[in-house]
């Protein structure tokens, strides 16, 4: 086959070469490109159907190395809120073609891919940018009413399916009160409050640290009084005391009372608790705020692998089998009071 020669000036054969591309955007992806090269003049040729291979090879290592935002999710969140092109892109202040262009392949800057994340993460923050566009008359009312209606819709489904959840962790985390629970029913109502309350106290509250906030909030509890708080129970895991079968997952989606923002890191994606402050303690008896927050006070300034690494010294995980249930007995002699 041959192609037109910019250096030639005439119609050429050419070759194929094949080079290898260690880094895009300064991410390492180590892959290759083919190159047309002149058999005349060797110099490199512009072929559009094997340029479109070369960056959709690209693209996509850099997408998944990087954590990109893909055209499909963009897609999505448009359909979420029945809005065009256009609408999202007067929504969030980008140039004319730029959702087009990325929905069509194109790969967003990694501080444009973040933006765009977490407007579809997090609802709030969209129709924060909603409204501002609004303000802005970037968008008219009609725009602004089709995605609030939307939200209403989304809203709904969301309350429905958090019931569902609710009913769930129910039925696997109640038991009569044993040793397991510290001698007390469960109660979701205020677990949710519980972790309202600490995630206001607390700015680095991820997953993994709640499951020991509230173990050793209820070990404290036993220690002291002989019965725990919230009624959960706990089983050894790898990195400490859990809430049995991994229903951490479940109980921190289903409430109203905070949220979840997701962050990346050296080690993979970090999941924060956010409180939206709108917790309830009125369950609880003031002996029970105060140990709240005496474990609070020892906690809140430590990383999460500090975290964990105390709850490593406490019987009740030495003394326990990986996926055993951690009986409250060895609360009786809890290191992190002494």
């Amino acid at each position: 086959m041959k192609v037109y020669c910019p250096y030639c000036r005439k119609e050429v054969e050419y070759e194929i070469e094949k080079r290898d591309i260690k880094e895009f955007r300064g991410i390492k992806i180590n892959t290759y490109e083919n190159v047309a090269v002149c058999k005349e003049c060797h110099q490199d040729l512009y072929i559009n159907e094997i340029e479109n291979k070369n960056n959709k090879r690209i693209y996509e290592l850099y997408r998944e190395k990087a954590d990109i935002v893909k055209p499909q999710d963009i897609i999505d969140l448009r359909n979420k809120y029945n809005i065009s092109q256009r609408e999202l892109t007067a929504i969030l202040g980008f140039g004319k073609m730029t959702i087009n262009r990325y929905e069509r392949g194109g790969v967003p800057t990694k501080s444009q891919s973040d933006y765009i994340k977490l407007l579809i993460e997090n609802n709030d923050k969209f129709i924060e940018k909603v409204k501002e566009a609004l303000e802005k008359a970037n968008i008219n009312e009609k725009t602004y009413e089709k995605i609030m209606s939307q939200k209403i819709e989304t809203n709904s489904i969301l309350k429905n399916v958090r019931n569902v959840f609710k009913n769930c962790i129910n039925m696997k985390l109640n038991r009569k009160p044993d040793i397991y629970n510290g001698y007390k029913e469960f109660d979701l109502e205020l677990v949710e409050n519980i972790i309202s309350y600490i995630a206001s106290k607390v700015t680095n509250l991820t997953i993994t640290s709640m499951n020991k906030y509230l173990w050793f909030i209820d070990s404290l509890s036993f220690n002291q009084r002989g019965i725990s708080i919230t009624g959960l129970t706990y089983e050894h895991e790898k990195f400490g005391p859990t809430i049995i079968e991994k229903e951490y997952n479940d109980i921190s989606f289903i409430s109203d009372k905070y949220s979840k923002e997701y962050y990346e890191n050296e080690n993979g994606t970090t999941t924060k608790i956010i409180s939206n402050k709108n917790f309830d303690l009125s369950q609880l008896r003031d002996e029970e705020i105060e140990i709240i927050d005496t474990i609070i006070k020892i906690l809140k300034n430590k990383s999460v692998t500090e975290i964990s690494e105390l709850s490593h010294r406490e019987e009740g995980w030495k003394k326990t089998k990986r996926f055993e249930k951690i009986p409250f007995d060895y609360a009786m002699n809890l290191n992190i009071i002494k």
